[in-house]
């Protein structure tokens, strides 16, 4: 049991198992001697604090995580103050007795279980709503993927019937060259026009934007159910956004759901203030007030639905407003609609949690979600985001920023690339070989084999989840035997999310890249790996 007269809350850390601020050091020492004749060995941290607790809780809260904290007042007033801005259990000072020093003790304890309790519950029925969510997406992300999907296919297709024929041309041309045939005009002539052949009426740089433009449709769905599922246990961090763009990328999600019975309508003010928030909770808001508007709208007969999505923004919040032409919220069920388990929606259609969650997660950003309603009218419901402070917003571009252009390599270098699939490794051998000698290994011994033969690259590119020898061992062992490299190894991956790497990622300083991967990405990547060896090779300044 330690007792600290003069803390710094600053420096102080957590793994304690019990904290306790007192009032004076006379309190201090009181609570510290009843408790050492029952809890010797117990792990427990007694501060003497001068200040509000509005001050100190917030910040020591932060610094001990969810370790039980209590709260010694001068009064009642004090006590309650405390109990509003995280303490877990409170003691109105002068006690009549030791009995009530023991009490406050065993409840902040108590209470700090239930309290993680109830997060852990919370985290669970959050995730348990995106799953339900989720199988109402299904059919829309189906038809978001497979008209793309539908598109490349058809765009490679045509691409190999122009191919064809310049083969063939190709083949007739080395034919005349092996045997030292000339060309008169009217054999070029026949030439130009084989060449022309069965070939689509679509120029081939045009018919490789439209293949591109297809695939990257295709990433952008997958990137937008990465963030739409992703554990609410995980730790997202803000980021900085554009209202607009996520309110785009959450119709991508549930559009197709809304389009078969609604007309969508956008109405997005220019020039939006950025927002600061995890992309991923803001996303699973929207995504369950539309949800909820094409239920709502499913519910009442009218020539022509609408679904209209408003953004907006003032001096304080940026409103992003969805509105239905549903059948509108009874007056007498308004103010409980927010209520855990309250719905109005048919058996089977919902959780009745989701309108719940969603204003929770809105609070926790410092925001709001409100509604407006008249029964009969259809209904609105606005999601309001706090504009950010300077530094918020400074804070944030630091942590977001790359680079946004493609930086080629100054010279010619090797790079080893790893994945269990042959496809990938093909094309991280056609994208890279303008400016890369490339080394390809299938899984990580393979790679272990090839850089304990004598290979030398100047940068990894691995993916971590791989059939043997995984990216995580793989790395373990460059950290052991090649050190330089290992910090000049970047993962490529799919699967960042998945329990058994996140950890890892998590801590890594290393660079990730999420499937699927640009060519600018890679090449911006690879140009800050071989920028470190650079650096780390050049001899030091002369004192």
């Amino acid at each position: 049991m330690i007792k600290n007269d003069e803390p710094n809350l600053s420096e102080t850390e957590g793994g304690v198992g019990v904290w306790v601020l007192a009032p004076s050091a006379a309190a201090a020492d009181r609570i510290s001697a009843t408790l050492a004749d029952r809890y010797a060995t117990h792990d427990t941290q007694i501060l003497v604090v001068d200040g509000a607790a509005a001050e100190l809780l917030p910040r020591l809260r932060e610094r001990v995580g969810g370790a039980p904290l209590g709260f010694v007042a001068v009064d009642e007033v004090a006590a309650l103050d405390a109990l509003s801005h995280g303490a877990d259990e409170v003691l109105v000072w002068p006690v009549p007795d030791d009995r009530a020093i023991h009490g406050f003790f065993d409840r902040t304890q108590l209470r700090a279980a239930l309290r993680k309790g109830q997060e852990h519950s919370r985290a669970s029925m959050i995730h348990t709503e995106k799953l339900s969510a989720l199988g109402t997406l299904v059919a829309g992300v189906a038809h978001e993927i497979n008209n793309p999907l539908m598109a490349l296919q058809l765009s490679i297709e045509a691409c190999m019937a122009l191919m064809t024929p310049l083969a063939n041309v190709v083949h007739e041309l080395s034919v005349w060259a092996t045997r030292g045939w000339g060309a008169t005009p009217e054999q070029v002539q026949m030439l130009h026009e084989l060449a022309l052949t069965g070939a689509p009426r679509v120029e081939g740089r045009q018919l490789l934007e439209e293949m591109l433009a297809a695939s990257s449709a295709i990433g952008s769905v997958v990137r937008d159910l990465r963030v739409f599922a992703r554990s609410d246990g995980d730790k997202e961090e803000a980021q900085m956004l554009d209202a607009n763009d996520v309110v785009d990328q959450a119709l991508r999600l549930v559009g197709r759901e809304i389009g078969m019975v609604a007309h969508i309508e956008r109405d997005y003010a220019r020039a939006l203030p950025r927002v600061v928030v995890p992309h991923g909770r803001l996303t699973q808001v929207l995504v369950n007030i539309l949800i909820n508007a094409a239920h709502a709208i499913n519910d009442v007969e009218r020539e022509v639905h609408r679904v209209r999505i408003t953004t907006r923004a003032d001096t304080e919040y940026v409103a992003i407003s969805i509105s239905d032409t549903g059948p509108g919220i009874a007056s007498e069920a308004l103010s409980h609609i927010f209520d855990p388990f309250f719905t109005t929606k048919r058996s089977g259609l919902g959780t009745g949690l989701g309108l719940s969650i969603s204003r929770s997660i809105m609070r926790d950003l410092g925001g709001d979600l409100i509604v407006e309603s008249v029964h009969g009218s259809g209904a609105t419901f606005i999601a309001l985001l706090p504009l950010p402070d300077h530094a918020t917003m400074r804070k944030a571009y630091l942590q977001n920023r790359d680079a946004a252009v493609r930086r080629p390599l100054s010279k010619r270098h090797t790079v080893l690339v790893i994945d269990d699939d042959e496809r990938i490794l093909k094309a991280y051998a056609r994208m890279l070989a303008s400016s890369c000698d490339v080394i390809m290994a299938s899984d990580g011994q393979e790679a272990i084999d090839l850089l304990s033969s004598g290979s030398s690259p100047d940068a990894v590119v691995t993916e971590i989840a791989l059939p043997e020898v995984d990216g995580r061992a793989l790395f373990e062992w460059l950290r052991r035997e090649r050190p330089a490299l290992a910090a000049r190894t970047v993962f490529v991956t799919s699967d960042a999310t998945r329990e058994r790497y996140r950890t890892f990622l998590a801590d890594t300083m290393n660079g990730i890249l999420t499937k699927p991967v640009s060519a600018n990405d890679l090449w911006t990547a690879l140009a800050n790996l071989v920028s470190q060896r650079s650096t780390s090779s050049r001899p030091p300044p002369r004192e």
